[in-house]
């Protein structure tokens, strides 16, 4: 009887030892569980605040100015960060006010990494439209640029000048960068390279803004805007005179250097110079002719460019144009017109001047006439300088911070 009842006892025992046993392991199931079920739910939660704070920064990108896309190809978001920052929390706040146990701390808007206070923002832009307009050919060939006639302008508002994005940036000369491509001459086909950012950006130079030849838009305030990028005068006059004296000066060593190459054109020196002041003096007035006579070629050339023709960049016989006696006589009667027509017109010699300007300068003077055409045009208050291509939000909800960077 007595060894029933201690088989009975360690049964119980037993089965006592496996209710705990299992009573711990549900337990801790249990714990699991609610774990898994709280990480998921905080994930889930993290995750679609997430979300929602950068489907917010994508609606502040929404809101580009519409004018500066239909007419430079630009995606540009004005406001500052105080401007910026309310708007983006009225998004956070209309998708998290409903969500439960969901706390916003800080909402926070910044677009001074992608501000256009700094010129060099604005390329990458500039460079990916003229990429994509370039492959779907979009465009403007010169032929299809409106011929409607512009008068010559000055700037001389106070206020407008002073707000130009490229004041105070130093601007070495154009006369002395032109001189220096005497030395160059053979490198000016990197110019046309296609592909380059040098030639993508100039390419967006010549397609969106006026110029001597082509009026692109004849309700920009410059008639001479390409000209503008060279010389950076306010004035229309100012800065056709600055390129046509680079121009001449581009032109008058290359034209000296061929001169003095050409065995008939120095057998024709030395002989006017004999004539002239016979003696030992006549090697003085050799170099002095010689200097009007590719001088005189030099200004022949201009006029040539801005009547349409072309000039090639290191001439020949056939594109040489004005002969010594003319040149002396200092008498001409219109634009004197060579054998042959080759080389470069007026919007290439441009792109060759702009190739070898500085790059800031083209971006700061870009940004210039932009804001000029669009004080002009639609916002007599617009400044470039309130504008970005991006922006970084950083919001903080429940501890913790949500941070994207949205640029277009």
């Amino acid at each position: 009887m007595s060894d029933k009842r201690s088989r009975l006892r360690k049964v119980n025992n037993k089965r006592g030892s496996s209710a705990v046993f299992l009573t711990v392991i549900m337990a801790t199931l249990m714990s699991i569980t609610l774990a898994l079920i709280y990480g998921v739910t905080e994930e889930t939660k993290k995750s679609t605040v997430d979300a929602v704070v950068n489907l917010a920064g994508d609606s502040l990108l929404s809101e580009f100015d519409r004018k500066l896309l239909e007419e430079y190809g630009l995606f540009l978001l004005k406001g500052t960060d105080e401007e910026l920052s309310r708007k983006l929390h009225s998004y956070i706040s209309y998708s998290l006010d409903d969500m439960k146990n969901v706390k916003t701390i800080s909402v926070e808007a910044s677009a001074g990494r992608f501000s256009l206070t700094d010129p060099a923002v604005i390329k990458d832009q500039l460079l990916e439209y003229t990429k994509m307009a370039e492959a779907e050919g979009l465009l403007k060939d010169k032929g299809s640029s409106e011929t409607t006639s512009m008068e010559n302008r000055t700037l001389r508002y106070g206020p407008a000048i002073s707000s130009l994005p490229s004041t105070g940036i130093p601007s070495p000369s154009l006369t002395s960068t032109a001189e220096s491509l005497a030395d160059k001459a053979k490198d000016v086909e990197a110019a046309f390279k296609a592909g380059t950012d040098t030639y993508l950006l100039n390419r967006y130079i010549l397609t969106h803004f006026n110029r001597k030849d082509t009026i692109v838009n004849s309700n920009h305030f410059f008639r001479n805007e390409a000209e503008y990028i060279l010389g950076g005068e306010l004035s229309d006059r100012k800065n056709e005179k600055r390129v046509e004296i680079a121009l001449k000066a581009m032109r008058f060593p290359i034209n000296m250097a061929y001169l003095y190459s050409d065995p008939k054109k120095q057998a024709a020196l030395a002989a006017a110079a004999q004539a002239m002041t016979p003696g030992a003096a006549a090697v003085a007035t050799q170099a002095a002719l010689a200097s009007t006579w590719a001088y005189a070629e030099s200004d022949n050339d201009v006029e040539l460019l801005w009547e349409g023709y072309k000039v090639p960049m290191v001439k020949d016989e056939s594109t040489w144009a004005i002969e010594l006696d003319t040149a002396i006589e200092g008498v001409f009667r219109g634009t004197i017109i060579p054998a042959q027509q080759k080389g470069y017109d007026y919007d290439e010699y441009l792109q060759i001047l702009l190739f070898f300007q500085n790059e800031n300068i083209k971006l700061a003077r870009i940004m210039d006439l932009i804001q000029i055409n669009m004080r002009a045009e639609y916002d007599s208050d617009f400044l470039i300088c309130e504008y970005s291509t991006g922006v970084t939000v950083k919001v903080k909800v429940d501890g913790k911070t949500h941070t994207h960077e949205k640029r277009y």
